[in-house]
């Protein structure tokens, strides 16, 4: 059996940032560290940061400068460093994120950010609870 090898992505755990716990959230794995999604709304953009507030905390985001300052969005309104859109104060947004560890908590590296603005809340509440 002659298959090829190929590099997989940890799956992204959606979580409240309240519930992030670096001792739990951060597993050294041979494939990488974990990765969170977080649904929450922009409260503050700077020069490559981003903070969230998703309704039980706020967190801050640091992602690619570009990954949040340029213009465009591909067709499923996903932001890249390829195919990005402006993300503006009060977007609300889904971010794929990794937790690093810190002596004195944790950061969050962005990899992606997905404008939700048109999301329909009530069913996502339905769904995830």
């Amino acid at each position: 059996m002659d298959e090829k090898f190929q590099y997989r992505r940890l799956p992204a755990v959606p979580k409240s940032i309240i519930d992030i716990n670096p001792e739990k959230d951060v597993r050294i794995r041979i494939l990488g560290r974990m990765r969170i999604r977080i649904l929450g709304r922009i409260i503050d953009k700077q020069d490559g940061t981003i903070v969230i507030d998703d309704g039980t905390s706020t967190a801050q985001i640091i992602t690619d400068a570009g990954l949040i300052d340029a213009g465009q969005t591909d067709a499923k309104g996903v932001i890249r460093s390829g195919a990005v859109r402006s993300c503006e104060t009060n977007d609300f947004v889904c971010v794929f994120a990794r937790v690093l560890p810190l002596e004195d908590g944790y950061e969050l590296r962005g990899e992606i950010v997905q404008n939700r603005n048109n999301m329909d809340m009530d069913l996502h509440r339905k769904i995830y609870g």
